[in-house]
């Protein structure tokens, strides 16, 4: 059996069990148990069929057991962890990856236990403190350097083996619980036990190990406590089906969320899960709108800033006016400014620029990814040097609150790339201005970056580069495919019930456009606001951008009985009438629109579409000539004047204004519409030469043409061109292609 059959009928198995089939989820399992002809594991399988069976038997034949729901749960719980069992041991046979690979190693080496690890940590962390009482001679600082480097490795082993235990034995469980005691180890070391156990859990679900997991969370140190939460959250979410079997887990979170902060700090992670759905956008949005506009317009620039020797006055080019003018027609600065209002609420705005500095040798080790930045790493030991600027320069990347963990390291280990002169003068361009902050700066810079919003936002971003980067990635299930809507999680439900989380959450899917998610949360405020018009405004609007014009006109509706003036809310009923066919019905409410604005353009197009809809192509002319009165810059009813036009017999107003279209931005129908102009008066060789337009503009694809001039038939026909006449032009035509097409 290979690797991805064997974790294809493991996800099988986790479905059926999900869905509480237990009788095929026996069936899927022993195509697991038997080709690993493991005794226990056939002996465990018989026996939890045989408890099933005499179990339905008893119900069968009436017999009343108030234990009944236990034992089915527990049947559940069992059949879990044999499948956890029977597949982990199927893939330590056959897969390769580095994780089973490691498991393999350890299975030879059975003295590199996890309490083993733990105290030759614990030994060489008192060593280093003891060594650091000593006066620093050069002989010294040698040394010192070289404990640090053994602290560091033990923190990267105890993250492998973390990772990798399973099964554990109760020495681990009493291990991983006192590592996670208040000052037992520094933050940087917790904190990599916080992520390893977390990897560990997204591999194999284990309930002991997450309420460990959970007990982070009341350590004294915020990165602690938040990334045992963000940790915790990915678990509940999933392994959410698992979680009602677990009485322990549900009072732990039920105590949990008697905390005001906890609900608190649930509520901005989960919104920070959301965002993490933003940072593929965000990054295409860079790579193929704002880089490439940029290098478009990058020359003009270049040449008026040389011009004015811009060198001596960097604020010169904010205040040119044509350069503000070139920067705003090239859409650059609103792109600009939509990045930095996305970064200003925590979006990931950064993951294109250091996707590429991920190569390093330093994120070959997989515990660097969740490293906390540490500008003492023996990785940086030669980035900042020893004099003020240096440690200024250190302050500022430590203190930066944009910046996750991973990408501090990648920005100074590319500075490690850089002669050493060269990288002091970078730092010098920082000078004493940006570089040299004031104690009362720094403090504040400080705060701010350590603010429990902002240290959750970046350990999700490190999460996240780790899951997307790493350059072993594909041995790594990625939560982040999927989205982590907390929402669906039964033992966080409370803590999203109240107004103002649906509020906020829901205003949040509504903004980046996750309609489907966002219209969830609003049908469960309009079951709580029957009157708020807002509410169902949005419930309309998120049907109708999904297409669902048939509900989204109830929701619009309803919101019409609260406040049956809203303009918004009756051009979006007439909308959703002419979606659905109705163009009668939607007159009447763009009508409406009208009385309350009498001059809107676009509601006077909709009007003339509407009767156009209806073929009143006169009434249509009325309203469309009145849209092209009152914006006589704007094209936008010129192709419904000249094509009304043609319908009504007025052919040559109809060549006036398809000869306007034409010197614009003509498409393959315009040239078809004015040769259908042009056939009508008679004029068979201009006609032929605009449809000969329509096909060449169109790649040469006839079939295309002759679709759309059949569709015109009947039109041409009311317009007076003999029938017979029709096929005789379209031979002419396809004749006069034939250079073209050769």
């Amino acid at each position: 059996m290979t690797v991805s059959e064997i974790i294809q009928k493991q996800k099988e198995i986790y479905t059926l069990l999900a869905e509480r089939r237990l009788k095929e989820s026996f069936e899927k399992l022993n195509l697991l148990v038997t080709p690993l002809q493991d005794w226990q594991s056939t002996d465990k399988l018989n026996e939890m069929e045989t408890s099933y069976r005499y179990m339905i038997q008893y119900m069968l034949d009436g017999a009343e057991d108030p234990e009944r729901k236990k034992i089915y749960d527990q049947l559940v719980i069992s059949s879990y962890r044999l499948t956890d069992r029977v597949t982990d041991l199927l893939l330590t046979k056959e897969s390769t990856s580095f994780y089973y690979s490691h498991r393999r190693y350890l299975a030879n080496h059975p003295e590199y236990t996890l309490a083993h690890d733990f105290e030759k940590c614990d030994n060489d962390i008192n060593n280093l403190s003891l060594a650091s009482l000593l006066d620093e001679t050069d002989t010294e600082n040698t040394k010192l350097a070289e404990m640090k480097r053994t602290v560091e490795k033990d923190g990267e082993n105890l993250f492998i083996n973390i990772w990798t235990n399973y099964p554990a034995i109760e020495s681990d469980y009493m291990a991983l619980k006192d590592a996670l005691t208040p000052n037992r180890y520094p933050e940087n070391i917790t904190a990599l036990i916080v992520s390893a156990l977390t990897l560990n859990l997204m591999h194999r679900f284990n309930e002991q190990k997450l309420l460990i997991l959970l007990d982070g969370y009341n350590h004294n140190s915020e990165e602690v406590q938040l990334r045992s939460l963000c940790g915790a959250l990915i678990i509940l979410y999933l392994y959410k089906e698992r979680l009602s079997l677990s009485e322990k887990l549900k009072n732990r979170i039920d105590t949990l969320k008697e905390d005001s902060r906890f609900n608190t700090d649930v509520r901005n992670i989960f919104l920070q899960f959301i965002k993490s759905r933003e940072t593929e956008k965000i990054s295409r949005k860079l790579k193929e709108e704002l880089l490439p506009q940029m290098m478009k317009i990058s020359p003009s620039l270049y040449k008026k800033i040389k011009q004015e020797d811009l060198m001596n006055d960097m604020t010169a080019l904010d205040k040119n006016p044509e350069w503000q003018e070139m920067l705003e027609k090239s859409g650059i600065e609103k792109k600009m400014k939509e990045l930095n209002d996305l970064q200003m609420e925590g979006a990931d705005v950064f993951m294109s620029t250091f996707a590429q500095l991920k190569n390093f040798p330093f994120f070959n080790e997989i515990g660097n990814w969740f490293l906390p930045f540490t500008p003492d790493h023996s990785a940086l030991r030669n980035v900042f040097g020893n004099n003020s600027m240096g440690n200024n320069f250190k302050k500022i990347i430590d203190v930066s609150g944009f910046l996750c963990n991973s990408d501090k390291y990648s920005f100074c280990l590319t500075l490690t790339q850089v002669p050493e002169n060269q990288r002091q003068m970078m730092m010098s361009q920082f000078g004493a201005e940006g570089m040299d902050l004031k104690e009362n700066e720094s403090e504040e810079l400080y705060k701010a970056s350590k603010t429990r919003e902002n240290i959750s936002n970046r350990y999700i971003q490190d999460l996240y580069r780790f899951f997307k980067l790493y350059n072993r990635r594909g041995e790594f299930e990625d939560p982040f495919v999927t989205h982590l809507n907390l929402l669906h999680v039964p033992l966080l439900e409370s803590v999203f019930s109240d107004d103002n989380s649906l509020r906020l959450i829901g205003e949040y899917y509504f903004k980046r456009e996750y309609y489907d998610d966002a219209l969830e949360l609003f049908e469960k405020l309009s079951e709580r606001y029957h009157s708020d018009s807002d509410i169902y405004q949005k419930i309309g609007y998120c049907y109708q951008m999904t297409d669902q014009y048939a509900e989204a006109l109830e929701a619009y509706l309803k919101a019409e009985i609260i406040n049956p003036n809203s303009f918004w809310t009756i051009r979006r009923i007439a909308t959703c009438y002419r979606n659905l066919k109705k163009p009668e019905m939607a007159l009447d409410y763009y009508h409406r629109a009208e009385k309350i604005n009498p001059d809107n353009l676009s509601v006077e197009m909709n009007i003339g579409h509407c009767y156009l809809e209806q073929k009143d192509y006169e009434a249509a002319l009325r309203h469309y000539f009145k849209v092209d009165y009152l914006d006589p810059k704007g094209h936008k009813a010129w192709r419904p004047i000249a094509w009304c036009s043609f319908l009504t017999d007025k052919s040559e107003q109809a060549l006036r204004y398809y000869e306007k279209i034409l010197e614009d931005k003509p498409t393959p129908q315009d040239y078809l519409n004015a040769g259908h102009a042009e056939f009508s008066l008679g004029h068979i060789r201009k006609a032929i030469e605009y449809y000969r337009q329509s096909i060449i503009s169109s790649g040469g694809d006839t079939h295309r043409f002759m679709a759309s001039f059949k569709q015109d038939m009947d039109d041409l026909l009311h317009a007076g061109i003999p029938a017979n006449d029709i096929p005789i032009l379209l031979d002419q035509l396809m004749y006069s292609m034939q250079p073209y097409q050769a």
